[in-house]
């Protein structure tokens, strides 16, 4: 069975140009965007992502961009069994401040294009923060 999850890709201007929120997992050291499975209790995903969020960063009051979305699928190949799983990104605006990190987390960046395109480490996620990119500089 998939795994349903979302995510947001934060963002923030720093001297009119953007910069992607990037979280450092604590299992794997990996760089990524805040994102979560969906619980029981989440409406739709939406509400999955704004309480992944908030969970993982501590921003409770995100804006989201009213058009981004977008979808990756993948084969999560940990210790236990393989397994898919959808993830579903929207876009927003952080909050000011820095990010309270969860305990999921062992530190964050605010990344340019090329910061994030040198430690993001799958192309999937290369790419999104690429289209993220994109739209905000056409917004």
């Amino acid at each position: 069975m998939t795994v349903i999850a979302s995510g947001i890709i934060l963002y923030r201007l720093e001297r009119d140009q953007p910069q992607l929120l990037l979280l450092r997992n604590r299992d794997g050291g990996h760089w990524g965007f805040p994102k979560g499975r969906r619980d029981p209790d989440d409406e739709h995903e939406v509400a999955t992502a704004l309480r992944e969020v908030g969970e993982e960063t501590g921003y409770t009051d995100v804006m989201l961009h009213p058009t981004f979305r977008a979808q990756v699928e993948y084969i999560v190949r940990n210790e236990g069994p393989e397994y898919p799983k959808r993830v579903t990104y929207f876009m927003g605006v952080a909050p000011r401040g820095a990010p309270r990190l969860s305990d999921e987390h062992l530190d964050f960046v605010w990344a340019d294009g090329s910061e994030a395109a040198r430690v993001l480490p799958y192309g999937q996620l290369r790419d999104l923060a690429a289209a993220a990119l994109d739209t905000i500089r056409r917004t």
